[in-house]
């Protein structure tokens, strides 16, 4: 199989798993920035406690160019280490929610009308339950509804690649969803209560401490989950926010696979590799060697080329791709 071959059906989960690993890239190097920083400053100024202020920043900042300027009376020396690896935790909380929002949503644009791909974004954000009608809710409405019209060509050759993932969590997909609205809702505090504990998060704090108690254990390490009290600070454990962004990437790949049943996907994978056989290298994917192998291989390279997870038959995607006119 070519390196290349991603994972992931969907662009955009692609895309945003990529993201996510940026995110964490950018946030350790921050992270081990400022407690460099924070750590020096406060030892400069134990030994030098004559200096004003703006002597120690000259030393460390002189040269850089930040048109705010930092305040290292407030961030090193006023401020516990303990107050910004809160900051650190929020951070990546807002960016993980930020980031399967916004995959929701585009996933379910490809394959849904505009009509209604809205409703089933905001659907994989919860765990099933039901309305005051008693009509189901959550995610299973999303998932139902990209069976309702299902491809078997997707079901054959992809959805077997896809749902095999280590990172597929299908059995426990309503466990994880339950930890993704806890953290969901303590992002929403921050946003629309002034980061003060809500009604909303004590109930998904409840549901999430019984379910990481269920035997066997639907996560592979359990989160502290600080207490939580009504209207006080929200408290962030920055080890449950880094598994919680471990949550997210779960949590596409699962729906990865569980929407790349749809009629739609078949569209879509077809669409793919229509753009990849127009302009002047049209010849070069359409003019396929007659020797099996060499078929074979150049059906692998265009899939790669198309950023098209491994199929289950390369035969079978062969003959699709034949009968759609794309070789």
């Amino acid at each position: 199989m070519p390196s290349s071959k991603p994972a992931f059906f969907f662009s955009s989960t692609q895309s945003v798993d990529d993201r996510l690993g940026d995110v964490f890239s950018f946030t350790w190097a921050s992270y081990a920035g400022l407690r460099e920083l924070w750590w020096q400053v406060r030892g400069f100024r134990t030994q030098f406690p004559e200096l004003h202020i703006a002597e120690i920043e000259r030393k460390f900042l002189s040269g850089l160019p930040m048109p705010g300027g930092i305040d290292l009376q407030r961030m090193c020396i006023n401020t516990d280490w303990n107050y910004h690896e809160q900051e650190f935790a929020k951070w990546i909380l807002f960016e993980s929610c930020t980031l399967y929002e916004g995959w929701a949503e585009k996933v379910c644009a490809d394959i849904f009308t505009v009509a209604t791909y809205e409703k089933f974004a905001k659907a994989l954000q919860f765990p099933t339950g039901t309305n005051t009608k008693g009509k189901i809710t959550g995610y299973k409405l999303a998932v139902n509804q990209a069976n309702v019209s299902k491809s078997a060509f997707m079901t054959a050759e992809f959805l077997p690649t896809l749902a095999g993932s280590k990172l597929n969590c299908w059995t426990d997909v309503e466990a994880h969803l339950v930890s993704y609205r806890y953290f969901k809702e303590c992002r929403n505090a921050f946003i629309h209560s002034d980061g003060l504990v809500t009604q909303d998060v004590l109930h998904w704090h409840t549901r999430l401490s019984a379910v990481q108690g269920m035997q066997p254990p639907p996560f592979r390490k359990t989160f502290a989950l600080p207490a939580q009290t009504l209207g006080q600070r929200i408290a962030l454990d920055m080890r449950d926010c880094i598994l919680f962004a471990t949550i997210v990437r779960k949590l596409i790949c699962t729906f990865d696979a569980a929407l790349s049943v749809a009629a739609a996907s078949e569209a879509l994978l077809e669409r793919r590799l229509r753009n990849l056989t127009k302009g002047a290298a049209t010849a070069k994917w359409i003019s396929l060697p007659s020797d099996p192998v060499k078929r074979a291989q150049r059906v692998h390279r265009m899939l790669a080329a198309s950023r098209i997870p491994e199929p289950m038959n390369f035969s079978n995607v062969m003959t699709w791709m034949q009968s759609k006119s794309i070789i």
